[in-house]
């Protein structure tokens, strides 16, 4: 099963329940889909990697990776003429939909965040989004049905 953790450039740290539910996922031995951005991207390798975690993979779009701090297997998202947010933005759906489940790791703000959000609701899949040290399902979804989702019993990681 494969994870794919996101989250906004301007975080510093890891709030104590994303620590929770990586340790979790690295338990299970799940994989790891994290792009190469600095903020969570960055702070979540720097996670694993302390931990000795493996099963990881690093996503990247255009020509150099920007962040590998375990050297862990990576996946280069062609952009072609692709710049700036678009590029990375294309690498992000291709994360969402290679994975099974979702971690965000939100400060409320981030537009890349939401759309990140938005997206695994969009196909969805099961996902958890941290804000402020909690687990928040309020003020993202737009129905009942998606806000179950999150719930399901049988998403426990």
């Amino acid at each position: 099963m494969k994870v794919f953790v996101s989250g906004s450039i301007s975080i510093k740290s890891l709030p104590l329940i994303a620590k929770q539910k990586l340790n979790n996922i690295m338990n299970n031995n799940l994989t790891v889909l994290v792009g190469d951005a600095n903020g969570i991207d960055k702070i979540v390798q720097e996670y694993l990697s302390d931990n000795h975690y493996n099963n990881v993979v690093v996503y990247y779009a255009g020509n150099c990776i920007r962040n590998n701090i375990g050297h862990w297997t990576t996946e280069n998202v062609p952009s072609g003429n692709l710049q700036g947010r678009a590029k990375y933005t294309l690498k992000d759906l291709r994360m969402a939909s290679d994975s099974d489940f979702g971690l965000m790791i939100w400060d409320g703000l981030s537009k890349g965040t939401q759309n990140n959000i938005n997206e695994m609701l969009n196909l969805g899949k099961h996902f958890y989004v941290i804000r402020n040290n909690e687990i928040v399902t309020d003020k993202i979804f737009q129905t009942k049905e998606q806000e179950k989702i999150l719930q399901n019993e049988l998403f426990t990681f």
